[in-house]
């Protein structure tokens, strides 16, 4: 599809679903309670697709120009957004009807989502509050976009004046794919593909060290005024709605509830691992004395390098070794045959499904001989492409209308002649997570409502069944089935998964650590008024307090953050999620592979989506409340 075919359809779609309103609102004064409601959910069908596909062509598409069209799409479909959610003749139809005794529990709940969302919306507010509600909407679209497209395209060059002796440690495999110029100099990105291994293996901590620098500076300084709009914007919307800041709006319709409680919860997690982190970092130095006698502190650049060489002499495990069992072709196939046979599906390639890029795979889900779903695989990087990984929703199903599709986004090395594009473990597990989303939202996909289908469940749950899925990745048995060695075809050795588990301990409270002062950071912009916030000065506060490392001068971490942009002040998602998901696999633990288990997840927790509460999915699947028990083991042992 082309700039002008895509504009038109999505222009379209949304004169479409402007003609919906008006039906909408033409409905007469008895008409059932049942169709009252499905009319309101299907407002939004006909952009349903385009919108996705628009979403995700954004960060992907290979076309700069179709980028750029997508772009103002964007904000044209943004604005139809706040448009609906501030038509008072909307919420006042959606009012004047009430559920009757008949009523399905999906039809009460969307009634009642649907006027909670108003409210949220600031409909209730004067016409002048609800214009600058629009402008604020429409402005933070814009911003958004900047935020995010200075950290895809603000990638920079590493030049090492001394070649491949500066890249002493690093695989042969990743010297083969960057190799020394005319000059004898070596280039590297700072996209994941090339930071992970330099930061992990390079012996030299001086290169890691300035490498690390320039990694974190790479949307800085444009991020930082960009970032403060999009803070000072975001304040402004929620008291223009009627809070007192943006954090607190955001986590109301969540199951944290408040900004309030997700502090309390950061806090209490803090208390369990501060101990076991400045433990650990204490070994680190130790550890690194050996080589320089006179050290007296570890800094983040030089974290992951110490806990692999440590991993190495305490658990006799390298990860490099495992490597040669995590070609990517395996990889790929493995996990789609651990999760076909965990679900009884199958996956089925589809070459005549258009694409955006010709590394591109589109597969179809077929279960009990129906094709119930359709999902693409763009995994490899390529120049402004997304640099991380990500799940993308691309259309949501609907019961007996269109089947749910969506795409995976990574940025794995690809396989070429002579190199099977091997994988760390950590890609693996990575793997494994994005596909628990895919799972998620493409099972989710068959609702009676539009509102509750996909992952449309509370934000501080979306990251549970990912999570949960990293899990496989670890047990022996599933990787026996893939996991085998590139050269030789040999199953992966028990001993050596053995030795990766063990070593997967440590470095623990140092990662959990982390994870937390990014969470506490991405609330600490959002509770307050941010007038005259110095974020980068935060980012060393929170770090001089809770960080046992040495932070490496220089560096500006906020710039790059993506999730203060998405995620914006919910990036504890990922820790609240993890409690959950521990207990939840505890159903498991004596077979992973258990069908009947599986059946049992798919129904009460994945395929529901919206259409209940997160608390009640958990509750549906495991008989009882979740609990922090097998959380505190994980993270304590």
């Amino acid at each position: 599809m082309n700039h002008d075919e895509l504009a038109k359809s999505l222009k379209a779609a949304l004169a479409d679903c402007r003609q919906r309103v008006d039906a909408f609102l033409a409905l007469p004064a008895e008409a059932p309670f049942e169709e009252v409601v499905r009319a309101f959910d299907r407002i939004g069908a006909p952009l349903n697709g385009p919108s996705g596909r628009m979403g995700l062509f954004v960060h992907v598409h290979p076309d700069g120009a179709l980028r750029a069209v997508c772009e103002e799409l964007e904000q044209e479909v943004s604005r139809l957004g706040s448009e609906l959610a501030l038509h008072r003749g909307l919420w006042q139809r959606l009012k004047d009807v009430e559920p009757g005794p008949e009523a399905q529990p999906d039809e009460v709940r969307l009634h009642e989502h649907g006027l909670r969302d108003f409210q949220r919306s600031g409909v209730d507010r004067s016409e002048a509050e609800r214009n600058r509600i629009r402008a604020l909407q429409e402005e933070l679209v814009l911003i958004g976009q900047e935020f995010d497209r200075n950290i895809v395209q603000g990638g920079a060059e590493f030049v090492i004046a001394d070649g491949h002796a500066g890249l002493e440690g690093l695989p042969a495999d990743f010297l083969r794919s960057h190799p020394e110029r005319e000059d004898g100099s070596v280039v590297l990105s700072t996209d994941p593909t090339d930071r992970i291994p330099f930061l992990c293996y390079a012996k030299r901590g001086d290169l890691r060290r300035s490498y690390y620098r320039l990694s974190l500076n790479r949307a800085w300084p444009e991020n930082d005024e960009v970032l403060a709009q999009l803070l000072a914007k975001r304040h402004e919307l929620a008291r223009a709605i009627g809070y007192d800041n943006w954090a607190d709006y955001v986590t109301e319709d969540k199951m944290t509830k408040s900004a309030g409680e997700a502090r309390r919860f950061l806090e209490r997690v803090l208390g369990l691992v501060e101990a076991r982190a400045r433990a650990e970092a204490e070994e680190l130095l130790e550890h690194k004395r050996r080589s320089e006698p006179e050290a007296t502190s570890v800094d983040d650049s030089e974290r992951m390098f110490l806990v692999e060489e440590i991993k190495r002499l305490r658990y006799g495990f390298d990860s490099q070794e495992a490597r040669g069992y995590f070609p990517y072709a395996r990889v790929k196939a493995g996990v789609l045959a651990t999760s076909a046979r965990l679900y009884g599906i199958e996956f089925q390639r589809r070459e005549d499904e258009p694409v955006w890029h010709e590394s591109v795979e589109c597969y179809d889900i077929v279960d009990d001989g129906k094709t119930i779903a359709r999902f693409f695989l763009d995994m490899h990087p390529r120049d402004d492409k997304y640099k991380h990984a990500a799940m993308f929703h691309l259309a949501e199903g609907v019961q007996d209308e269109r089947l749910p599709e969506a795409a995976l986004i990574c940025n794995f090395p690809e396989p070429t002649d002579g190199d099977p594009a091997l994988l760390l473990h950590d890609q693996v597990t990575t793997f494994f997570h994005e596909f628990g989303h895919l799972l998620h939202q493409l099972f989710a996909g068959r609702q009676r409502f539009l509102h509750f289908s996909g992952i449309s469940t509370e934000m501080d749950f979306v990251e549970v069944p990912s999570q949960m899925y990293e899990e496989w990745a670890w047990n022996e048995d599933v990787l026996a089935t893939f996991a085998h060695h590139h050269e030789t075809g040999e199953p992966i050795p028990s001993e050596l998964v053995a030795r990766m588990r063990a070593a997967d301990e440590y470095g623990k409270g140092l990662h959990v650590l982390r994870q937390l002062v990014f969470a506490l950071l991405s609330l600490s912009v959002y509770d307050c008024d941010p007038t005259g916030l110095d974020v980068g000065e935060l980012v060393r506060e929170l770090h001089a307090a809770h960080s046992p490392l040495e932070p490496v001068e220089g560096t500006n971490f906020h710039a790059a953050f993506g999730h203060l942009n998405g995620y914006s002040a919910m990036y504890y998602t990922y820790m609240w999620s993890l409690v959950i998901a521990k207990d939840l696999y505890s159903r498991f633990e004596a077979d992973p592979m258990d069908s009947a288990t599986a059946n049992a997840y798919r129904t009460e927790i994945l395929e529901p989506g919206g259409s209940l509460d997160a608390n009640v999915l958990v509750r549906g699947f495991l008989g009882r409340d979740y609990g922090t028990a097998a959380f505190e083991r994980w993270l304590t042992s």
